[in-house]
């Protein structure tokens, strides 16, 4: 296994665990081991405490969804993902702004998947980001209500701000 599909393992892990109500999810090797063979990849930092991969889109992803309170009143977001392959999935989150954050990840090993997002009608604003790029928007886009995405083996993240 490499670095790379270890660190897109975990974001998986942690989004489908989420997704099925469970409120723990523990990974064993936070640091790579030293005195043992065959752990030296698979924590979150290296040895000297440099982050690995998966640190970092971890990092990424907890920045992005990051929020220290709750809505005053929860929302909803009206949207399809029209004939999503079964390596799709998807989770809506609202910040205590109002802010939606619609995650869709793929679970692809090989590939992609071209999909389309129907909302219930036109936002003025949603900006796209992807975890294992940083924190800054990698798309904005201006009053639709449809989101083409092509997904492989990661989540993206869709800011649909309240109104």
């Amino acid at each position: 296994m490499t670095e790379e599909i270890h660190a897109l393992n975990l974001l998986s892990m942690y989004l489908d665990q989420f997704k099925r109500g469970w409120s723990h999810t523990a990974v064993y090797v936070l640091r790579d081991r030293t005195d043992e063979g065959g752990n030296q990849a698979f924590g979150f930092f290296k040895p000297d405490y440099t982050p690995r991969q998966a640190a970092v889109y971890l990092h990424n992803l907890t920045t992005l969804l990051a929020d220290e309170g709750t809505p005053a009143k929860p929302g909803q977001l009206d949207y399809t993902i029209p004939d999503a392959p079964p390596t799709v999935h998807d989770l809506l989150l609202q910040n205590s702004h109002g802010t939606f954050h619609l995650l869709i990840w793929g679970e692809r090993v090989k590939g992609s998947d071209a999909i389309t997002v129907l909302f219930g009608r036109d936002h003025p604003s949603m900006k796209v980001f992807d975890p294992t790029l940083g924190t800054e928007p990698v798309q904005t886009l201006r009053d639709t209500h449809v989101l083409k995405l092509t997904l492989t083996n990661h989540p993206l993240v869709i800011a649909i701000p309240a109104e």
